[in-house]
């Protein structure tokens, strides 16, 4: 009877780590409520809320002023009240005038109650007269748990969507945004990657990006276990995005820099820029024959 009460505790420990560490990580608050009642919706949810704004609002096509443009890209800002280096970033990007878009892979904010924050801190930035301002974002696990998906939903309208920007010459490019901040994509939103993939490779598109939260790769292992994909929806995506000719896949979370070959494509996780981060960066991508990159350092003024 000793024997069965310790494995019973055991397992019982090994359920409740798990859903730490699916929550939002091992040094987060645990939404231990929202896994068991699904206060945090998973991800059918939220790809049904994101292809609802979807359907009324058609995939956007920018204009880039250039043949070889810039695409700024971070991640993990886990913001609360400081907007400093989410500040260096925006003015970074507003002020180049080769970016059509800058690009925000997720855990946007920390905790609870600070979308409207940031939100309301980006208006505020100065702006650029000259040439348009966008953000493309996707939902990172923080964004999610401790029921937030309503507050970024507001805030940013859908996290599975693609937009294409275009050069002076009529090049275009792809870059297909997919939500994983619970570490799966879920069948049917697989099933929209299927066919977006699929209606691309009729539309001579020069590069295709995919751009997503939660890392293919991972050597660091920073968050531990924290909404990693499986290794066999990793071996799906792997093979489903370098099957259709993904050039690149643009990935957050871990908060350590990778960069990993996988084939003839380059999966890249980008440095977080948390307030935590001693030595935080960005990334600019340089999109023109051939996708180029460097991670910038954030400058605070």
């Amino acid at each position: 009877m000793k024997k069965k009460i310790q494995i019973g505790l055991l397992m019982g420990l090994g359920v409740l780590s798990s859903l730490i560490f699916v929550a939002c990580g091992p040094d987060a608050r645990l939404d231990l409520v929202g896994n068991i009642s699904g206060t945090s919706p998973r991800i059918d949810q939220r790809l049904a809320d994101s292809e609802k704004y979807n359907a009324s609002h058609p995939f956007v096509t920018l204009r880039a002023a250039d043949e070889n443009y810039r695409v700024y890209v971070c991640t993990d800002t886990h913001i609360t009240t400081d907007m400093s280096r989410w500040g260096s970033f925006v003015d970074a990007y507003r002020q180049d005038m080769s970016c059509p878009v800058a690009v925000h892979l997720g855990d946007v904010v920390d905790a609870q109650n600070h979308f409207q924050d940031v939100h309301k801190a980006f208006e505020a930035m100065p702006k650029n007269p000259l040439k348009k301002d966008t953000v493309m974002v996707v939902a990172g696990n923080h964004d999610i748990c401790f029921s937030q998906w309503p507050a970024f939903l507001e805030t940013f309208k859908t996290s599975t969507y693609y937009f294409i920007v275009e050069t002076p010459q009529g090049q275009r490019d792809l870059y297909i945004m997919f939500d994983s901040a619970d570490g799966t994509v879920g069948s049917k939103q697989l099933k929209w990657l299927e066919e977006t993939l699929e209606w691309a490779e009729g539309e001579n598109f020069r590069h295709i990006v995919g751009c997503t939260h939660t890392h293919f790769f991972m050597r660091d292992g920073s968050q531990g276990v924290a909404t990693n994909f499986s290794i066999e929806e990793t071996y799906a995506l792997l093979n489903l995005f370098q099957s259709h000719g993904v050039d690149m896949v643009w990935t957050g979370h871990d908060h350590s820099r990778e960069v990993t070959q996988y084939k003839d494509m380059t999966c890249i996780i980008v440095d977080s820029m948390t307030d935590k981060d001693k030595k935080p960066h960005y990334m600019v991508a340089t999109v023109g024959e051939k996708i180029t990159f460097d991670f910038v350092p954030v400058v605070v003024k």
